[in-house]
């Protein structure tokens, strides 16, 4: 089934909210066909409500829930399928969709944390370079015939806003276009293996930023693949789950390549160890423990927590770091207009009363 942008996000909220009602009902022992009936009755969404009554349909017909769910893969993901299916094999259904609501809830708490964190630079680089383009727009082409009629030499700072002003005016649908375009283009091209492969490399190895989005895939992984282990897949299952699931491809490849070697008989520490820059020694010393002592499942439940934290602990000093450069971004930026409108302005009167 495909959705509209707009449909599929609303979706995506109310998938949380559809997986907790459904655990706690299986829990209680209300049949799966009958919870959804419960859950239409609940739902004021038309569009979440033609879903709940296409999987009440295939319920009722003798399909499984994740069959049902199959038909949503690219809505509800591979992962969530793989977690329902397990709980249907093992009989737990109604704890690994409990599990399932908690990383969904999880990975929307650690991207808010992060968007809220960035969303300061953003407001503030967004201002500056509108009040840039505001003088360069419309104060600055009223001042250029008194500086043409003039015999004064202009700033430097003055000849660059000048030459901006006059290139906004007389080519600024121009401009505004190919910025549009490039921008598209630069998103798309994050679609492309090679780019994307570019992109999410330097985003893991960029000063401060590097080590939160580090921090934010390692958070994911241990999350995920805990909860995944927990729920009765195997190792490598869950692997191939936890590949699907975090955002980053040299995650995603560091993964996979080790569903390769994992069925070679490699420890898993082994593996991963082979990625220093992507987990930490002491990351892969716990995991190498859990291993050995067959607690692998707490040592994962462990190291969610510590990254959880870290990432926490970051976007909190985010701010606390961004502030000062930002003030000096915007100093800098002021001081240049105001030299290049003020300065010229300063040489005319000067000049006349002379």
């Amino acid at each position: 089934m495909r959705m509209n942008f707009f449909a599929r996000s609303n979706f995506k909220k109310e998938l949380v909210d559809f997986f907790k009602n459904v655990a706690l009902m299986v829990k209680s022992g209300i049949p799966l066909n009958e919870a959804m009936v419960v859950l239409i009755q609940q739902s004021r969404s038309k569009s979440f409500n033609a879903f709940l009554l296409d999987i009440k349909t295939q319920l009722e017909h003798g399909s499984t829930l994740s069959k049902a769910l199959e038909s949503y893969k690219e809505d509800i993901g591979e992962m969530a399928l793989n977690i329902i299916r397990a709980g249907e094999i093992n009989g737990t259904l109604d704890v690994n969709l409990k599990y399932l609501a908690d990383i969904m809830t999880h990975n929307k708490e650690l991207k808010s944390k992060i968007n809220a964190a960035l969303l300061y630079p953003k407001i503030v680089l967004a201002l500056t370079f509108f009040m840039g383009g505001g003088i360069s727009i419309f104060v600055l082409p009223k001042l250029i015939p008194l500086f043409k009629s003039v015999d004064i030499e202009l700033p430097l700072a003055t000849k660059i806003l000048l030459g901006i002003s006059v290139f906004v005016r007389d080519s600024g649908i121009i401009a505004l276009g190919g910025g549009t375009v490039l921008i598209v283009l630069f998103i798309l091209s994050g679609r492309i293996p090679a780019f994307r492969w570019i992109y999410h490399t330097i985003s893991v190895r960029m000063p401060f930023f590097g080590k939160l989005f580090r921090n934010y895939q390692l958070s994911l992984f241990n999350q995920i693949f805990g909860t995944l282990f927990r729920s009765g897949l195997t190792i490598k299952e869950t692997l191939a789950a936890t590949a699907q699931a975090v955002t980053n491809v040299r995650y995603q490849q560091a993964l996979k390549d080790a569903m390769t070697r994992l069925s070679a008989g490699v420890p898993l520490a082994t593996i991963l160890g082979a990625y220093p820059k992507l987990f930490p020694k002491n990351v892969i010393a716990l995991i190498a423990v859990g291993e050995q002592s067959g607690k692998l499942e707490e040592t994962f439940s462990y190291l969610a927590l510590y990254f959880e934290n870290e990432v926490d602990s970051q976007t909190k000093q985010l701010p606390t770091l961004i502030e000062p450069i930002m003030l000096i971004f915007i100093g800098i930026a002021v001081a240049f207009i105001a030299l290049a409108v003020i300065s010229p302005i300063y040489e005319l009167t000067s000049g006349i009363s002379k």
